[in-house]
C-alpha cells in the first residue's frame, strides 16, 4: 500500500476507533464468507476441514451447511 493511503488508513481507523489490524482483519472476513458462499471449490475446503469448537471458522462452517443443507 502506498505510504500515503496507509496514512489515511490509519486516521480513518483512529477516527472510527479501531485498528488497522482489526480493520483490515473484518474486511477479510466478510470476503472470505462471500467467497465460501459463490464458490464451490472453496466452500467445499470449508466443510471438509475441523475446526476447534467456538473458533471463527468453525462457526463460518455452522452457517455455511445451513445455507448449503445438500454440501
Amino acid at each position: 500500500m502506498a505510504e500515503e493511503c496507509h496514512a489515511l488508513l490509519k486516521s480513518f481507523c483512529a477516527i472510527k476507533g479501531v485498528s488497522v489490524s482489526d480493520y483490515c482483519y473484518e474486511l477479510i472476513a466478510v470476503d472470505f464468507a462471500n467467497e465460501c458462499r459463490d464458490d464451490p471449490q472453496v466452500r467445499a475446503l470449508l466443510v471438509k476441514g475441523e475446526y476447534p469448537i467456538g473458533s471463527a471458522a468453525n462457526k463460518l462452517k455452522k452457517e455455511i451447511m445451513s445455507e448449503f443443507p445438500s454440501e
